[in-house]
C-alpha cells in the first residue's frame, strides 16, 4: 500500500513538469525561488542578529510559526490533498491505509520545502552542530511532527465538513489570516521594543510547546545541557504521539462513514458565490446579497464615495491645525461606520427579491444574517489591516489592540442598528437596471427620517467602546488595550446580534408592509 501511494505521489509531482517546454520551465523556475525562498528564511536570522543567543530564540519563534502553519493551514485549505475517504474501496485495513498516507507524504511539495528549509538551518547554525545526535533528532522530530499535524488537520476537516462546505473554510481561513496578521505585527514590534529577558522568557515559553521544542532542544544541547534537550525532545515526541493517535481513528472513521452525496440534478460549477455557501436560508441570502454588490452598479457607486469623506475631514482639521498623528484613529472607523450604514436601507435595494423571502416564510433572523454577508467579508479585514497602518501612522504600535477593538465595535454595532432600521423604516431607492445617480420622487419623509434615526443610533450606540477605546490610548498601558479590545468585540457582537434578533421579529411581522413599501414605484 505505500509503495502504491509512493509511486502516486512521484506521479503527481512529475504533473508539473510535464506538457509544454513553457510549463515544464515555469514549474521549474517555481520550484527553484520556492526553494531560495526556504533557504532565505534559515538564513534571515544569521544576517539580523549576530549574536547566538538572541539568533537561537528568533529561531525559536520562526519555527514555532511553520509548525502551527502546518497545523492550521491544512484544516482551512486542503482542496489537493489525498485523504482516507477516497481509499475506502481498497481492499486494506485501515492502519495500513493511514500508514501508507503519513509515508507518502513526503513526496508532496510544502513536505519538500519544509525539509529544504530544515537542512539549510541546520546547515547554516554551526553552533548546534555539536553533538550532532542533538541536531539530527531535532529536525527529524521537527519534521515528523509537521507532517503528522498537516495530515491529522486536513483530514479532520474533511470529516466534518465535506466537499460541498470547502469554499466557506476557505474565506474564513483568509478572514482569520488577515485578523493574524496585524497581531502578529504587533507581537514582534513587542518583542523587537522589549527587554532582553522578557524576549528570551517568550522563546522559552514556546520553546516547551510542541511547535518550538525541538529547536529549542538542540539550542540547549549546542549550549552543554543535555538532559534539558532531551526533555525538549520529549516535548515534541509526546506531540507526535498525540497526533498518532488522533490519526488513526480519524481514518477509521473516514473510511466507515460516506459523505452526502450530491443531486446529480442540481448544477455545481458555474454559479458564483452560490458554490461557496451551503443550501441554507441564511447562506443562499447570503450568496446572493454578494452577488449584487459584485455586479450591481448601485452599490459599487455608494462604495466608491466612502473613502472620500474621512479625506475631507481631515483635510478639514489639518486646515484647523489638529494634528495628524492624533488625526490618523479617525478616518478608519468612519470608513467602517458608513460601510456598515449603508445597510439600513438594503430590503429597499434588494426589492425584486424580498417577495420571495416573505413568501417562501425564510425566518427573518435568516434574512438578516444573509445581508450582513457583503459588509463583513469587506469589512472585517479593512477593520483589521487599517488598525495596522493607523497605528504605524500614529507611531505607536502598544495601542493596536484598543484601534481594532474600537475599530471592530463601530462596525459590528452599525451593522446591528442597520438590521433594525433597513425593516423598520425602508423608503424607496433606487431601482434594479437604473441609473445609480438617479433617485425617485418621494413625497414621505421617511428617507430623511431613516437616514437621521440610523445613524444617530450607530453613532450613540458606538460612544460605549470608543470611550474606552480612547482611554487605552490616552493610558497606553496592556491592561487598558487588552481592556479596550476584549469590550469592543464582546459589545459589537452583542449589539450586532440583538439587532439581528430585533430586526427578524420586526421582518417576521411586518413583511407585507415591506413588500408594499418597496414596490411602490414598480
Amino acid at each position: 500500500m505505500a509503495a502504491r501511494l509512493l509511486r502516486l505521489r512521484l506521479t503527481l509531482l512529475g504533473s508539473a513538469f510535464r506538457g509544454s517546454a513553457t510549463r515544464a520551465l515555469r514549474a521549474v523556475l517555481i520550484g527553484l525561488l520556492a526553494a531560495a525562498a526556504a533557504v532565505a528564511l534559515a538564513w534571515l536570522p544569521t544576517l539580523l542578529l549576530h549574536e547566538a543567543d538572541a539568533r537561537a530564540d528568533l529561531d525559536v519563534f520562526i519555527g514555532s510559526a511553520l509548525l502551527g502553519a502546518a497545523l492550521l493551514v491544512p484544516f482551512f485549505a486542503n482542496r489537493g490533498h489525498l485523504e482516507p475517504r477516497q481509499f475506502a474501496s481498497v481492499p486494506a485495513r485501515p492502519g495500513s491505509i493511514a500508514s501508507a498516507l503519513l509515508f507518502s507524504t513526503v513526496l508532496t511539495w510544502p513536505a519538500i520545502l519544509l525539509l529544504v528549509w530544515l537542512v539549510a538551518l541546520a546547515a547554516l547554525r554551526p553552533e548546534w552542530q555539536q553533538p550532532i545526535w542533538a541536531l539530527v533528532i531535532g529536525i527529524a522530530l521537527a519534521y515528523l511532527f509537521a507532517l503528522i499535524a498537516a495530515r491529522v488537520s486536513s483530514a479532520l476537516s474533511k470529516l466534518w465538513f465535506g466537499h460541498d462546505r470547502g469554499g466557506v473554510l476557505r474565506v474564513v481561513g483568509t478572514v482569520l489570516l488577515i485578523a493574524i496578521l496585524p497581531l502578529a505585527f504587533f507581537g514582534v514590534t513587542a518583542i523587537s521594543g522589549a527587554p532582553e529577558g522578557s524576549t528570551a522568557a517568550a522563546a522559552r515559553a514556546l520553546g516547551w510547546s510542541p511547535f518550538g521544542a525541538a529547536f529549542a532542544g538542540a539550542q540547549q544541547a549546542a549550549s552543554g545541557d543535555p538532559s534539558a534537550a532531551l526533555l525538549h525532545f520529549g516535548v515534541v515526541l509526546a506531540g507526535v504521539l498525540v497526533l498518532l493517535a488522533i490519526w488513526f481513528p480519524i481514518v477509521r472513521a473516514s473510511l466507515q462513514s460516506v459523505e452526502r452525496p450530491a443531486d446529480p440534478a442540481i448544477a455545481r460549477r458555474g454559479l458564483g458565490w452560490f458554490e461557496r455557501f451551503s443550501a441554507k436560508p441564511a447562506s443562499v441570502i447570503a450568496a446572493r446579497v454578494l452577488t449584487y454588490w459584485s455586479r450591481d452598479p448601485r452599490y459599487r457607486v455608494g462604495l466608491s464615495a466612502i473613502p472620500f469623506v474621512p479625506v475631507l475631514m481631515i483635510l478639514a482639521f489639518w486646515v484647523a491645525g489638529a494634528d495628524l498623528r492624533t488625526l490618523a484613529a479617525v478616518p478608519l472607523p468612519v470608513i467602517l461606520l458608513l460601510l456598515a450604514w449603508s445597510l439600513h436601507n438594503d430590503v429597499a435595494m434588494d426589492s425584486t427579491a424580498i417577495w420571495s423571502h416573505v413568501a417562501s416564510g425564510i425566518a427573518g433572523r435568516d434574512d438578516r444574517r444573509g445581508r450582513l454577508a457583503p459588509v463583513l467579508l469587506i469589512g472585517l479585514p479593512v477593520a483589521l489591516i487599517g488598525s495596522t497602518v493607523t497605528v504605524t501612522v500614529m507611531g505607536e504600535w502598544r495601542v493596536l489592540p484598543a484601534v481594532i477593538g474600537m475599530n471592530l465595535a463601530v462596525l459590528l454595532v452599525t451593522c446591528g442598528v442597520s438590521s433594525v432600521f433597513s425593516v423598520l423604516i425602508p423608503y424607496p431607492t433606487t431601482r434594479p437596471g437604473d441609473s445609480p445617480f438617479a433617485q425617485p420622487q418621494w413625497s414621505g419623509s421617511g428617507s430623511g427620517l431613516s437616514q437621521t434615526l440610523s445613524m444617530i443610533a450607530a453613532l450613540v450606540f458606538s460612544v460605549p467602546a470608543v470611550w474606552i477605546a480612547v482611554v487605552a490610548l490616552v493610558d497606553v498601558t496592556p491592561m487598558w488595550n487588552l481592556a479596550a479590545l476584549a469590550f469592543g468585540v464582546v459589545y459589537g457582537v452583542g449589539i450586532l446580534g440583538l439587532g439581528i434578533l430585533l430586526g427578524g421579529k420586526i421582518f417576521d411581522r411586518r413583511g407585507p408592509e415591506l413588500i408594499a413599501a418597496t414596490q411602490v414605484f414598480d
